[in-house]
């Protein structure tokens, strides 16, 4: 006897059972290495320009530019993002966009987003920008993928900028001068 012959004479509920078994199966690994495909490397977020907009009683705005990096081999089409900027150890702006862009695979994008700080955190910092000549930054937060299955990339940057006191200019004004 063969397997047609077999499969023929048993009965249509047991017949059934193995066909749905082999229908099944697939469809099942397939779910499953959709499910444990692995989430996107976090973009790499770097500001490249600060820029005091509005500046009133109780509140200062910035234009914050950001160079936006995508580590993946694919594009991170983003479609906004949630952002907090600390300076020096301390809380200084936080800001978000809705505007989108597509950062290309293995490369980067441009961004520009608004950022609000309190009169109270901005002159904190201005003292300690007077004290120690430098500053470090840490910028946080969340970029949103665009599609179907609303995903989220957490990110973390860390920077610093060495401020030359009017000494160090003077002294590289004179030495470049002779």
């Amino acid at each position: 006897m063969n397997g047609a012959t077999t499969i023929c004479r048993q009965k249509p509920a047991t017949w059934f059972r193995g066909a749905a078994c082999w229908l099944v199966l697939p469809l099942v690994l397939v779910l499953l290495a959709a499910c444990s495909s692995s989430a996107p490397l976090p973009p790499q977020v770097r500001i490249t320009d600060l820029r005091l907009l509005d500046s009133g009683a109780f509140e200062q705005r910035f234009q914050i530019d950001l160079r936006i990096g995508n580590p993946n081999d694919f594009a991170l089409p983003l479609d906004g993002l949630t952002f907090d900027l600390d300076v020096n150890g301390a809380d200084f702006a936080s800001g978000f966009s809705n505007e989108s862009v597509t950062v290309p695979r293995l490369g980067e994008a441009a961004l520009s987003v608004m950022a609000s700080t309190t009169v109270i955190d901005l002159v904190q910092q201005l003292v300690l920008l007077a004290e120690r000549g430098d500053l470090t930054y840490r910028v946080r937060g969340i970029a949103y993928l665009e599609g179907l299955t609303r995903r989220q990339a957490p990110f973390v940057t860390t920077g610093a900028f060495r401020l030359l006191r009017e000494q160090e200019i003077r002294a590289n004004s004179w030495s470049d001068s002779r």
